[in-house]
């Protein structure tokens, strides 16, 4: 909602029935976990061959 139908946090969280506080903790979750998978994605594996 936030970030495909431009919505705010306050709008989302009417929609939702939470509170604006809620949407932003859980954006931040969001978008931190997705931050840490395409890091992860982007890191090659380094095989040793000893």
């Amino acid at each position: 909602m936030r970030f495909f139908e431009n919505l705010t946090q306050s709008e989302i969280a009417a929609r939702i029935g939470v509170s604006q506080m809620q949407v932003s903790r859980i954006l931040s979750r969001t978008l931190s976990s997705l931050r840490e998978q395409a890091l992860a994605e982007r890191t090659p594996v380094r095989e040793s061959f000893g």
